[in-house]
């Protein structure tokens, strides 16, 4: 259920938001924190935790009339410490002021196997769910998050987001919040903007060492693997083979979907068809056997950094990663 559809339901009072991903709970709590208007909000909204709350205390609670205005909301946190108590009192959360909106939040996506109690929501108010993003739908949801900054992205933008965040959506939305200081009169983030927002190098970055493994350009590819070593700070090992792992994987899928059209092999990779010519040609340099070669290298080259294949010097690792791969 998407957020505006819920703000429809604003009606309702009883709201349960069950997800992983941090970034869609705190998106529904900013939306309904609308409500109480800020000179009330002292008075009006609450945040409190279920584990540091009993169950009867927060019923007494909302069952009050707002101390000035006309509605009062209850934000609960951790709300599947209240599994037990919802599974034996769901009915008391009826009795609360009819004024009083209760919105429980959970990350534990545990609490969706209660049937009981997503029946009772789904019944008397609003339960809602979303699961962890897969990486196909990232470009998407950044461009969606940008949107509700009122920010337009270019392509390349988007994709160099993807790759600094990964699928962390409260990362890029506090990215975006720090882009905002640096836009142009178009609203229009493009690559200057965000290299210099994240401090990334213009020549030295992973969508550049990507390029140039594509490529097989052995030299760039060390120079900017030497860069990567000297600097990893910014540049963790794990994160720089992570994302040459899902390059790579990329590569392997365009290889599979042999013979297919280009939408769908944008579709099916969800590699953004403003690079899908740059990533074709790269699969076209290297058969399937050798691609499976190079993905099972990353993996080993990871738990090296890891320390779980030996003891490895990491300023070395992505210098022996490249020439086991492009030589």
């Amino acid at each position: 259920m998407e957020l505006n559809k819920i703000l429809e339901e604003i009606d309702k009072r009883l709201f349960l938001i069950v997800s992983d991903e941090i970034y869609f709970l705190n998106s529904f709590v900013k939306s309904f924190k609308k409500i109480v208007p800020n000179e009330f909000k002292d008075f009006n909204e609450y945040t409190l935790f279920a584990d540091e709350i009993k169950f009867q205390d927060l019923i007494l609670k909302s069952s009050n009339f707002p101390l000035m205005g006309s509605k009062q909301v209850f934000f609960i946190k951790n709300s599947s410490k209240f599994s037990k108590d919802f599974e034996l009192h769901l009915s008391k959360l009826l009795s609360t002021n009819p004024n009083s909106i209760l919105v429980f939040l959970s990350s534990d996506t545990a609490l969706l196997k209660k049937k009981k109690i997503i029946n009772f929501f789904d019944n008397n108010g609003v339960s809602i769910s979303f699961k962890k993003i897969y990486e196909n739908q990232i470009s998407s949801w950044i461009v969606d998050i940008a949107r509700t900054h009122e920010i337009n992205l270019s392509p390349k933008s988007c994709y160099l987001i993807s790759e600094i965040c990964g699928n962390n959506l409260s990362l890029i939305d506090n990215e975006f919040s720090k882009l905002k200081l640096n836009l142009n009169s178009n609203n229009e983030v493009d690559e200057e903007v965000i290299l210099e927002t994240f401090g990334i190098n213009k020549e030295y970055n992973i969508f550049e060492l990507q390029n140039y493994y594509g490529k097989r350009e052995l030299k760039k590819v060390i120079e900017i693997s030497e860069y990567f070593s000297g600097n990893n700070k910014n540049y963790p090992i794990q994160l720089v083979l992570a994302s040459l792992y899902s390059y790579y994987q990329k590569i392997f899928q365009i290889q599979s979907l042999k013979n297919q059209s280009k939408s769908l092999i944008s579709k099916e990779t969800g590699i953004n068809p403003y690079f899908l010519d740059q990533f074709m040609f790269s699969a076209q340099k290297i058969n399937m056997k050798e691609s499976v070669r190079i993905l099972d290298t990353i993996k080993k080259f990871d738990l090296k950094s890891k320390g779980i294949e030996g003891i490895n010097d990491d300023s070395s690792l992505l210098k022996q990663l490249a020439l086991q791969i492009l030589t």
